[in-house]
């Protein structure tokens, strides 16, 4: 009869405390001091007894925060004699950038049809990353980590550099799983990653792991391209997980067992974070044929032009296409060997990718326009791919037809121009023209031409035209002689091309293209412009290259910052806000302003 009353007059006072808590809501940081550069969390929790009265939350401005993922919302609800009580908490996880003393503003909910409003946060940004002070997630309690976690999985363990290497996240339960976003994606230093498109609602299969039984969702898959040899290690991935954790309460009351009961399971939210990998990638065995430029797969080459005889000035199109299975997007399009009387433009290059079942195929097509400018017969000798063949275990070279052109003269050829027929003379009334009787004008007929100043103007200029013309043909010959320069002289308005491509798919709402589109840019222009190779191009050396060439230390932490940021947004499209992703791409044409000011082409 004692514990009847002792659970009686607890259910009571639970039932008053929650009436009291009604309608509250507050703000909290997971800390209050972070390094520049690392992550923290801040939740904003309703409390009271109707949660489905909870709407419209309106959070404070994180300008001088980036939202690396949020508002990730998780429910506590409670009935305790028949009264409903809970709490909705939505968690931002935030990025600091510089260091300094930030305001955290209000935040607002609306709840049974009034505004509440939090209180305001400070937080402090120290300079470099707090290594003693850093707080860790939370490990998972022993039990649920037995029974929920993440488990990667590699279908290679040893891989040639360029062949890929498919890692697969599943993620094990023998909970209830209400639902699950990335915390923390993995980083896949030395390898160029392709996300491998999922179902929003993943597959449950029941495997047996260990002897115990469980569900299994497959939650991530991306295909990796090494681009480098040796070990290379591949860090976790970390999934903030809510699953429904009953109560645990252990005694010999028997009113205790009624708190067991599902019914009154609570949600719980933890962050799990799966093993780690490494794959040993070999270097590729022998040596590379001419124009090897890291291609390696299974791919078919071809090449064709849309016509064979033209007049000079007229375009030809030379159509070369690569398709098959492997690092598509890595592949450079062969150069053809032009006749040194045919202008060419610089290649339009398209690529269509699919992903399908975990293997990365597609083609790229790269269009060539060039133009002959003298009448004969010419030549396009057969051009030469070279790849890695990953069945023969060996290097193959594919070539195409030869071209030949029948050139035939054009417009600007036409010969001769028409004599101009001689006016009449035309007589006054008589044979003979009258006399002139006033002098008219005087002019001095021995003084040189060369006192007028239009004269000696119009002497001088066409030098100096013919001289600015030479030397502006000599540049593009020089330009086009050399990829590489052209290419950094370029590297600019190229990025320029890509930020506009960006916005128009913001604007259209395609983000995951919108993020992609932004990294590309960025190291695209990297690479042009240090002229580097995309196999060869990471995020360390371009930084280290950039300093050598006087680019600001602090263009080259943003630099870092939004390459990591457009990365974690492509692979986590819901971890942004619209406000987060017009301050990326300003973000990144800021950067790419800077570098072309600040940059010195001598070490």
């Amino acid at each position: 009869m004692k514990q009847l009353f002792t659970v009686i007059l607890l259910l009571t006072v639970l039932t008053a405390e929650a009436r009291a808590q009604d309608g509250t809501f507050s703000a909290a940081l997971d800390r209050t001091t972070v390094g520049a550069g690392e992550q923290f969390a801040v939740s904003f929790t309703v409390s009271g007894s109707d949660m489905n009265s909870v709407k419209n939350l309106r959070p404070p401005s994180f300008g001088s925060f980036v939202v690396m993922s949020g508002p990730n919302q998780s429910t506590n609800m409670q009935i305790i004699n028949g009264q409903m009580s809970g709490s909705v908490a939505f968690t931002y996880y935030l990025y600091a950038r510089q260091a300094g003393k930030y305001n955290i503003g209000a935040a607002s909910v609306d709840y049974k049809g009034a505004t509440l409003r939090s209180q305001p946060l400070q937080i402090e940004v120290v300079q470099g990353k707090l290594k003693a002070q850093a707080i860790e997630a939370a490990a998972p309690p022993q039990g649920v980590a037995e029974n929920l976690f993440i488990r990667a999985t590699a279908d290679k363990q040893r891989v040639k550099q360029g062949e890929p290497v498919t890692v697969t996240y599943r993620l094990y339960t023998r909970l209830n799983v209400s639902g699950y976003d990335i915390a923390k994606a993995p980083v896949y230093q030395g390898f160029w990653a392709e996300e491998v498109e999922q179902p929003k609602q993943p597959t449950v299969t029941a495997e047996t792991f260990e002897g115990k039984q469980f569900r299994v969702a497959t939650i991530r898959k991306t295909a990796l391209f090494p681009t480098q040899s040796g070990r290379l290690a591949i860090s976790p991935l970390e999934v903030r997980c809510a699953y429904q954790a009953p109560s645990q309460r252990k005694s010999n009351d028997p009113f205790d067992s009624f708190f067991n009961d599902p019914l009154f399971a609570r949600t719980q939210t933890e962050e799990f974070k799966s093993n780690s990998l490494a794959v040993t990638v070999d270097p590729l065995p022998g040596n590379p044929p001419a124009g090897f430029s890291g291609a390696v797969g299974r791919f078919t080459f071809n090449a064709t032009v849309d016509k064979n005889e033209v007049k000079t000035g007229d375009p030809i199109t030379l159509r070369l296409t690569i398709a098959g299975t492997g690092n598509v997007k890595l592949l450079t399009p062969p150069k053809p060997s032009l006749p040194a009387d045919f202008e060419a433009y610089e290649p339009k290059v398209s690529e269509e990718i699919t992903r399908e079942g975990g293997v990365i195929r597609g083609k790229k097509v790269a269009e060539y326009l060039v133009i002959p400018r003298n009448a004969g017969a010419r030549v396009i000798e057969p051009v030469v791919f070279s790849f890695f063949d990953l069945d023969r275990n060996a290097y193959t070279q594919l070539r195409s037809a030869r071209f030949d052109f029948t050139i035939l003269p054009g417009k600007d050829m036409s010969a001769g121009a028409s004599v101009a027929s001689k006016s009449d003379v035309r007589l006054l009334g008589e044979d003979i023209r009258y006399l002139k009787l006033s002098l008219g004008d005087i002019v001095q007929i021995d003084a040189s031409p060369f006192s007028n100043i239009w004269f000696a103007l119009f002497m001088v200029l066409p030098p100096l035209a013919f001289l600015a013309a030479f030397g502006y043909r000599k540049r593009r010959e020089k330009l086009f002689g050399r990829v590489d320069v052209l290419r950094a002289a370029k590297a600019g308005r190229e990025a320029a091309k890509r930020l506009k491509l960006a916005k128009k798919l913001l604007s259209q709402g395609n983000t995951e293209s919108y993020h992609a589109e932004i990294s590309k840019a960025l190291m695209e222009y990297l690479g042009d412009k240090l002229r580097i190779q995309k196999s060869e191009l990471t995020i360390d050396d371009a930084a280290t290259q950039l300093e050598q060439r006087s680019v600001p230390a602090e263009t080259l932490q943003l630099l870092r910052s939004c390459i990591e940021r457009a990365e974690f947004a492509r692979f986590a499209p819901a971890s942004d806000t619209q406000q987060a992703r017009a301050e990326l791409l300003d973000s990144a044409a800021g950067i790419i302003d800077s570098v072309e000011k600040n940059y010195s082409g001598k070490r």
